[in-house]
């Protein structure tokens, strides 16, 4: 007799998966990779643009800056939205919007266009990034989700690595022009294939709309991430910094006591007080603030100090993507015997020494080794704390977690260049110095900085986050809005949840 799925319960599911998930992670991982593969490649070519376009260095900064800035304060509510209209539509509306501001980047005759294509471009990759993670979750079942999530994180990483030598490549032989203009070719593809690849995806239950949350929470992430940024250069103590950083408390403490009356908030502050999201969300900030942090200095390191050229510093910097594809290949298997506390603690305690390694080693086969380092640890770290996170929330809230997991990741990466930039400057004699004498010593103290950074991380973590789950035992964090309590800590009061699969 045949069994209907009724009969056979929630299982059925899990055991015929959507055969198309590994074409759609494809499809998803490309999106990714179009978007984080564009900001590395445009940091080569800055000069070159300036050069063309007669822009001011504040001018080109702003190329720069105003991307990360639509892009964390719009993270929050493009995830939220997502859930309510639907993350397909998100990604897809979010990818044609991103070739759209390509285009106009393409054709610019000013700096005063390529900043608002810039900005354009930031609201579109808002769109993509939570839809991509929120639809690998939906598609795939639980046991292979990791292994999904490891592969969606390298090829972030693939982006950031690759991205230099490409850049350096257009840009020379093509133009500065050329970095927008390769973006258009995988544009196409991903929306080609989504319509028919991805699946539609939304919240049962539509989430009230919430705008005065979504301008004071985009206005709280947008003060921090810019007196970030203008902490690198003009110094933690400046007004436009203290300017930044006071607007950011000001937004975010609206932002908490709006957040807290609103029948449906687009934040679940019940879920910030989760020792596990804290360890979990703790990890991929820190982790990606000492990679940032690392690769700021690298690259001038093997400029300025060693006498590499911008493409053959790319050409250098390259192998840590690899690396970061071999430490998400073990990733899974690690998390599954470790649990979440054995997976990010070694990640990140791996990718310190290798920070390590780069401030202890001035020639080039030294650093090799501390890239390997930092790569691997990347590799393993990142996809179980992004599981972690992911697991606390239902799924019709996957839109907005995968947001605030982008949200936090975003921080990550401007707080990091700001903190070892500062440190950076300060041991170079001052912000505004072009290039010290013993840049040697310098780079050595931002390095140590950034594995401070990392090292703090596999603290929180292995204080935090939970260790492999026992035969006979819910996994911690699955599924709900409950407390959970670091392993040894005494019981807990637990909502009933679905027994793991």
């Amino acid at each position: 007799m045949q069994e209907t799925d009724e009969a056979r319960g929630p299982a059925a599911a899990e055991e015929r998966p959507d055969p198309r998930r590994w074409w759609v992670l494809g499809v998803l991982s490309l999106a990714l990779f179009v978007i984080v593969l564009n900001n590395s490649l445009l940091n080569v070519a800055l000069p070159s643009m300036r050069r063309d376009l007669g822009a001011s260095i504040g001018e080109t900064q702003w190329v720069v800056d105003s991307y990360a800035l639509v892009l964390a304060a719009g993270l929050l509510t493009a995830g939220t939205l997502s859930d309510r209209y639907g993350r397909k539509r998100a990604t897809m509306l979010g990818m044609a919007l991103y070739g759209g501001g390509s285009l106009i980047a393409l054709t610019a005759q000013g700096t005063g266009q390529l900043i608002a294509a810039r900005a354009v471009m930031g609201v579109a990759a808002a769109m993509v990034m939570p839809g991509t993670l929120s639809i690998l979750v939906d598609v795939f079942p639980e046991r292979e989700r990791p292994r999904a999530i490891a592969v969606w994180g390298s090829t972030s990483a693939l982006g950031v690595a690759v991205g230099p030598v490409i850049g350096g490549a257009l840009a020379a032989q093509l133009g500065w022009g050329s970095v927008f203009l390769v973006n258009l070719l995988p544009v196409v593809v991903v929306l080609t294939a989504g319509v028919f690849l991805l699946p539609e995806s939304a919240a049962k239950v539509p989430r009230p709309m919430d705008p005065v949350g979504a301008v004071l929470g985009g206005a709280a992430m947008a003060g921090v991430v810019f007196g970030a940024i203008q902490a690198s250069s003009q110094g933690w103590t400046s007004p436009t910094v203290l300017g930044g950083f006071g607007a950011a408390l000001v937004a975010g403490g609206a932002f908490t006591v709006w957040e807290r009356r609103h029948p449906s908030p687009m934040v679940d502050f019940a879920l910030l007080r989760r020792p596990v999201f804290l360890g979990a969300s703790a990890g991929i900030t820190l982790l990606f603030s000492g990679v940032a942090g690392t690769l700021f200095v690298l690259t001038q390191y093997l400029q300025f100090h060693l006498g590499y050229s911008p493409l053959r510093a790319g050409l250098a910097i390259a192998p840590v993507a690899v690396a970061v594809g071999i430490g998400s290949s073990v990733s899974p298997w690690l998390a599954r015997r470790t649990g979440p506390r054995g997976g990010v603690t070694t990640g990140l305690a791996v990718a310190a020494a290798g920070i390590l390694t780069l401030a202890a080693n001035g020639a080039y086969p030294g650093m090799l080794i501390g890239l390997a380092l930092l790569g691997i640890g990347a590799g393993v770290a990142l996809s179980p704390a992004t599981d972690t996170v992911l697991r606390l929330v239902p799924p019709e809230r996957a839109g907005n977690a995968s947001a605030l997991n982008d949200t936090m990741l975003e921080l990550g990466n401007a707080m990091g260049v700001a903190v070892v930039g500062s440190v950076l400057a300060q041991r170079a004699g001052g912000p505004h110095t072009a290039a010290p004498s013993d840049f040697g010593s310098s780079a050595a103290a931002g390095f140590g900085a950034a594995a401070a950074i990392v090292a703090t991380g596999v603290v929180l973590a292995c204080v935090l986050l939970p260790g492999a789950t026992r035969p006979g035992r819910r996994e911690p964090g699955h599924g709900g809005a409950e407390a959970d309590a670091p392993e040894g800590s005494g019981p807990a009061t637990r909502r009933p949840t679905a027994p793991r699969s």
